[in-house]
């Protein structure tokens, strides 16, 4: 019986935000670089396509530096340091009152705002567009529930739930227009377009050698390890830039304060989030959302990015 070989899935990085991608094709180049080692050596076809490609991604992480530089501002910094501390107050407030035995309907009420605040996922650490997107989303569904009012109002959180939106507000306006400004933004979506077919040449050169060895489980544990890491971005990153709604501008990103970092959309998609609409790669998917692995070929032949570059 012929064993069907396991083939990396396709992803579209066009439809992902300048961190995310940052973020897949780092931990691509360290799998391939702890795959094949001496003992273990990378065919030479694969070998050469692998060095190109960290090439690209050098290019790519320094233009990615230049453009988070260009958009620390003192506006930016102070505001999303002043928020995450809200923040921490918020949920350490909520914290306290469940601890509150002796008052039962204030732990019920502080019961309820904290599984309505975990439900979004909130990390100060995370990239600042898609911290303060959960949060202004949070806020939002704050502010239409007239039950979450009542629990903030008892637990003494209004006010900070207010502001919050308000800081997540104006974040989002000022990062975005700025972003259109910046000088590093047609670097950066330069390096991108220089990038997307060095990712989609190493996958397919690694899906064609996966193909046809002898041995069908001789690549399965890095395919396995970069498949996972795709699943995650489907799951996470997707999710994190639909709420953000990022994507009417170009290249944007910048550094944060407060333990996160700034950055935002690659400006390909004309609608919000990621994975619904927009470019994505031509990768034989829409958005990424696809499992179909990408397809192998003769690892014998050239192999070109082919889609990636329209």
């Amino acid at each position: 019986m012929v064993q069907i070989p396991n083939l990396v899935q396709d992803l579209s990085l066009r439809s992902q935000t300048n961190a995310v991608m940052i973020d897949t094709a780092r931990f691509t180049l360290e799998q391939f670089n702890r795959f094949f080692s001496t003992a273990n050596p990378a065919p030479a076809k694969l070998a050469a396509q692998l060095a190109s490609y960290s090439a690209a991604y050098d290019r790519l992480n320094s233009s990615y530096a230049m453009q988070m530089k260009s958009l620390d501002t003192a506006q930016i910094s102070s505001l999303d340091s002043e928020g995450d501390q809200l923040f921490y107050a918020v949920t350490g407030t909520v914290d306290a009152f469940m601890r509150m035995t002796f008052d039962a309907e204030k732990q019920r009420k502080a019961e309820v705002f904290s599984a309505f605040i975990r439900k979004f996922s909130i990390d100060t650490r995370e990239n600042m567009i898609s911290e303060w997107s959960k949060i202004q989303q949070a806020c939002e569904e704050w502010a239409g529930s007239a039950a979450l009012q009542e629990a903030a109002t008892a637990l003494g959180l209004s006010g900070a739930m207010a502001r919050l939106q308000t800081i997540a507000a104006t974040l989002r306006q000022t990062i975005t227009q700025r972003s259109e400004d910046a000088p590093q933004a047609q670097a950066m979506k330069q390096a991108r377009e220089a990038f997307y077919p060095e990712y989609r040449a190493l996958i397919l050169l690694l899906n064609s050698f996966a193909a046809v060895d002898d041995d069908p489980a001789r690549f399965s544990q890095l395919v396995g390890t970069l498949n996972r890491n795709i699943d995650y971005v489907r799951i996470h990153a997707m999710s994190d830039s639909s709420a953000a709604g990022t994507s009417a501008n170009s290249g944007n990103s910048g550094t944060g304060s407060g333990g996160s970092s700034n950055s935002e959309n690659n400006g390909n998609n004309e609608n919000p989030g990621t994975g619904s609409s927009g470019s994505g790669d031509n990768e034989n998917n829409s958005g990424g959302g696809s499992s179909t692995p990408t397809t192998p070929t003769d690892p014998t032949e050239p192999v070109v990015g082919e889609g990636d570059e329209g």
